[in-house]
């Protein structure tokens, strides 16, 4: 009887050290951590966050929105080169002087406005312009060109060559267009027929200069809804 009561109370005894030198930890679920107090040393698995990072506490940065390019379409490309070059550069703005420029110049023409048309010609385009004016004004006659509607105007292609920057532009518009005589009267074309046209013009500038406007360096042949109507030309081509 005496050696079970020993035995009882050495149990007793070495269960007591157990607890006193393992801890309350025994038996813990391994998936739980135990809590630190502060500034006790990390553990493998701090040590592995600061590596790796925890997948359940890091959030991936968010993505940065796309951005919209500047230009689109087979010219964005030489429009690109363009702004690059001249940060005043704006495509919207090119294009609303654009329209303003193609009535003016054919206005500037049928009436031989040899001065407006040498501020938004080219040289060369000014050449023959003036070639024409003269020889509608050697046999007495007289243009009338009536731009009904300008129905739209947009950008084909541009380039940047050198310091030279060039756009071509296709316009889209109604007109009428015909020529007299010294008495007024219509010696081709009809005024009462507008032909739907289309047709290119090449616009260029000095990137640099202080001079900001662009001038008509090129015209292309039209294209018309009633080519059998045998107009004259509204625009010669360059």
């Amino acid at each position: 009887m005496s050696d079970i009561l020993l035995y009882a109370i050495l149990t007793i005894i070495v269960g007591g050290l157990l607890y006193s030198v393992l801890g309350k930890d025994v038996g813990q679920d391994p998936n739980q951590r135990p809590n630190k107090k502060p500034g006790q040393g990390k553990d493998a698995n701090d040590v592995m966050e600061s590596f790796f990072g925890n997948p359940a506490k890091t959030k991936a940065p968010p993505k940065p929105a796309p951005q919209e390019p500047a230009f689109i379409g087979p010219s964005a490309e030489g429009l690109g080169q363009i702004a690059a070059a001249d940060a005043s550069f704006s495509l919207p703005h090119f294009l609303d002087g654009a329209k303003g420029a193609y009535g003016m110049i054919l206005e500037a023409f049928a009436q031989g406005d040899k001065d407006t048309l040498a501020a938004l010609l080219t040289d060369e385009v000014k050449d023959r312009y003036f070639a024409a004016i003269d020889e509608l004004a050697a046999k007495g006659l007289t243009q009338k060109t009536d731009l009904a509607r300008l129905i739209d105007a947009e950008v084909v292609s541009a380039e940047k060559i050198g310091k030279t920057a060039i756009i071509r532009v296709a316009y889209f518009a109604e007109l009428a267009t015909a020529l007299t005589d010294k008495d007024g009267k219509v010696v081709e074309g009809d005024l009462d027929m507008l032909s739907r046209v289309r047709e290119i013009w090449s616009f260029e500038r000095t990137l640099g200069s202080k001079d900001p406007n662009w001038k008509l360096s090129g015209v292309e042949p039209h294209t018309s809804s009633n080519p059998e109507n045998g107009g004259p030309d509204h625009s010669p081509d360059t």
